[in-house]
């Protein structure tokens, strides 16, 4: 279970977030929403543990992430990150399987064939559209199966038949035991497939 409790998040002087509590049960999914600017990829990064709260504790199993080193946070959570950038002609085979050694060919497989990555596995990362890099970030955040897997955006840039995959893959992990959490620009109706909705700056 992941926990925030009376959370402040700020850069420099400008607060973005204000006295904010909510739980995250294992084994669910949970969607953060609300307008631009509103908080909810920095939300995500302080529960990621890559940004420091102002105030409010933030726990993973009732250890406070405070306490835990970036390899115990690494070796418990995943972040696939909103965009990335690859400046390096690698093939996208070569990208997913970077730091990926002890992952089996099954679920490298699993993953590739269910997030449509086959038919560019060979080509250039350098060559491919937002939507099929997007795909490969939320491919190596899943390769290793961690116990949690958080998304920015994961469905940027994609079609409907993606959305659809990306949507059927996130059930799934989270029936096998993940908590995922997941930034959406998207209407609560349309996240119905979601445990729990989070609506920053709702009234």
């Amino acid at each position: 279970m992941i926990t925030a409790s009376h959370l402040t998040l700020a850069y420099g002087d400008r607060v973005v977030l204000d006295d904010f509590s909510a739980e995250c049960e294992k084994g669910s999914i949970t969607a953060i929403i609300g307008a631009n600017g509103c908080g909810k990829s920095t939300l995500l990064a302080a529960l990621a543990g890559d940004l420091h709260q102002v105030a409010g504790v933030i726990t993973i199993d009732g250890v406070s992430i405070a306490e835990l080193k970036k390899s115990q946070l690494s070796a418990l959570r995943a972040l696939a990150q909103q965009s990335h950038h690859y400046w390096m002609a690698y093939t996208t085979d070569e990208i997913l399987r970077l730091g990926h050694d002890a992952v089996s060919e099954e679920r490298f497989t699993f993953l590739i064939e269910k997030l449509g990555i086959t038919d560019y596995l060979d080509q250039s990362v350098t060559t491919l559209s937002g939507g099929q890099l997007q795909r490969i970030e939320i491919a190596r955040s899943l390769l290793r199966q961690l116990p949690i897997v958080m998304l920015d955006e994961p469905f940027a840039s994609q079609d409907l038949k993606s959305i659809a995959a990306i949507t059927e893959l996130l059930r799934e992990e989270a029936a096998a035991g993940a908590t995922v959490l997941l930034v959406a620009h998207m209407r609560r109706e349309d996240l119905s497939w979601c445990d729990q909705v989070i609506e920053l700056g709702a009234r």
